[in-house]
């Protein structure tokens, strides 16, 4: 039997032309904007339209683009070398490769099995289940019947946990930590969501715990430690607390941040924790002022999916 392992993520744009697209094809996504199609169509239109040109312009920070696309084919590239009964692929959401795309080609050659996994850590209906239903609708729309297999989440796995904290342990250096506030940042969601029972934020929480547990246990502990929330949008109540409050209430002016809902960097990392927030920090004083990159294609990582792969069966 033919496999493919596919990777499942939003997408990132890695052009300033495909942010429109990026754009424009998140907020038609059901999941983010729960309303009928013929209201949400026009409302992700306009939403796209105003916002574009200051969305293009937090992208030309980045030099043009989310370097997403370009660190996942990393991570398959180095996948592969460690599967051989497979093939290993990408798809994203909102930008290329898309389902289609990538499905079509499969079919072609007789894959009869995939395993999708999602670089989403944590099980939302906004994300993981966004990415399931829309490669398990693609499939249907070409006639394509593989057998699927789903993870739905590895937040607590251990050797997944150990690749964030070789990136915390990295980025502290030989800095002390008992000098230092963390933070761990993690992509906000409206508080609706969650209160039609999508388990985003209890395990977030859970998450957390688990690293200050395996931390301490390490000896590395911190003056304080925090949860916050980013990436709020819109007049809707989202979760809290949020970032730029959590800062304001940090006495040591001292911060290391980790992006915990994130394995690949992207726009939320590189240009919104490293670079607004980091003028938020200088505005109110801070002396130290860092962020963790995600586990990306470190070897740890990609052993990460390997394992995960394995144990899907």
């Amino acid at each position: 039997m033919k496999k493919a392992i596919i990777l499942m993520n939003m997408g990132g744009a890695s052009t300033l032309d495909e942010v429109e697209i990026f754009m424009r094809n998140m907020f038609n996504d059901r999941r983010i904007i729960g309303a009928p199609p013929f209201i949400r169509k026009p409302l992700a239109e306009w939403i796209t339209r105003s916002r574009l040109a200051g969305v293009q312009e937090n992208y030309k920070k980045l030099g043009g683009g989310s370097p997403l696309l370009e660190i996942s084919r990393r991570v398959q590239r180095k996948l592969q070398d460690r599967i051989e009964d497979g093939t290993v692929e990408l798809i994203m959401r909102y930008t290329p490769p898309f389902a289609k795309e990538v499905l079509d080609r499969l079919k072609n050659e007789g894959v009869e099995k995939l395993y999708l996994i999602p670089m989403y850590p944590h099980f939302s209906t906004t994300t993981t289940a966004s990415s399931i239903e829309d490669i398990r609708r693609t499939a249907s729309m070409i006639g394509y019947r593989p057998k699927i297999v789903s993870l739905l989440h590895y937040y607590d796995d251990p050797s997944y946990l150990e690749a964030v904290e070789e990136k915390i342990v990295q980025r502290l250096g030989k800095t002390d930590p008992k000098s230092l506030t963390m933070i761990f940042s993690a992509h906000g969601l409206p508080k609706r969501v969650i209160k039609r029972g999508d388990p985003y934020q209890t395990q977030i929480r859970e998450e957390v715990a688990l690293h200050l547990k395996r931390l301490q246990h390490r000896g590395i502990e911190f003056a304080q430690t925090h949860l916050a929330y980013q990436s709020r949008v819109g007049p809707v109540a989202w979760l809290t607390p949020a970032l730029d409050r959590v800062l304001e209430e940090v006495k040591n002016k001292k911060v290391l941040i980790y992006p915990l809902s994130f394995t690949i960097d992207n726009s939320e990392t590189l240009f919104e924790l490293d670079i607004e927030y980091r003028h938020v920090a200088e505005r109110l004083g801070f002396e130290y002022y860092e962020v963790c990159s995600c586990p990306n294609d470190s070897d740890t990582f990609v052993r990460v999916l390997e394992n995960l792969y394995r144990k899907m069966g």
